[in-house]
């Protein structure tokens, strides 16, 4: 008999792998795309926008090409699977709500801080003091060391949920 899949498998599945995608997106932009930007601040937050701006089809924009379309999907996944568990197995459903939950706080976190610093921080500190945009800069790529960090936690205490069946065997 084939195994069927209920909708809170199939919704930890594809947070599973979506969260994986955007892990090894932010980790590309952490160790590739940021440094061009981050190394010196202020002048090299200042020389990538001008270089942006002198040549825009040689511009990286991670934010635009790859997180508009991973950020979003990774937040209604979690809400899909904090949702989809809540009648789950109580030693399932803790590593599945850990998951659910750290991956929202870094969504939120996302669009609330991160997203509105990075757009200040590509038009080149406009309107920010050398020493602003200096400590901005510093900031954001301290920080996205821990997004980083929480969303792979999120992704591992996923992958153990998956580990771990949702339903007794009988009730399968």
């Amino acid at each position: 008999m084939p195994r069927q899949f209920s909708f809170a498998q199939i919704f930890l599945w594809l947070f599973v792998i979506v969260s994986g995608i955007v892990i090894g997106g932010g980790l590309y932009e952490q160790l590739v795309a940021m440094p061009l930007w981050s190394e010196s601040p202020p002048d090299s937050v200042i020389a990538y926008h001008q270089h942006n701006v002198a040549y825009p089809q040689f511009a990286m924009n991670p934010g635009g090409r790859f997180w508009r379309f991973f950020m979003p999907p990774a937040g209604l996944l979690a809400i899909a699977v904090l949702i989809s568990g809540l009648k789950t197995r109580p030693e399932h459903r803790k590593w599945r709500m850990t998951a659910a939950v750290l991956a929202l706080i870094v969504v939120i976190f996302t669009f609330a801080w991160f997203v509105p610093k990075i757009i200040i921080l590509g038009q080149g500190g406009a309107g920010l003091s050398a020493e602003q945009l200096t400590s901005l800069t510093n900031w954001w790529v301290g920080l996205n060391w821990v997004r980083a960090a929480l969303f792979s936690a999120a992704w591992l205490a996923g992958l153990r949920a998956l580990t771990i069946p949702a339903r007794r065997e009988m009730e399968i």
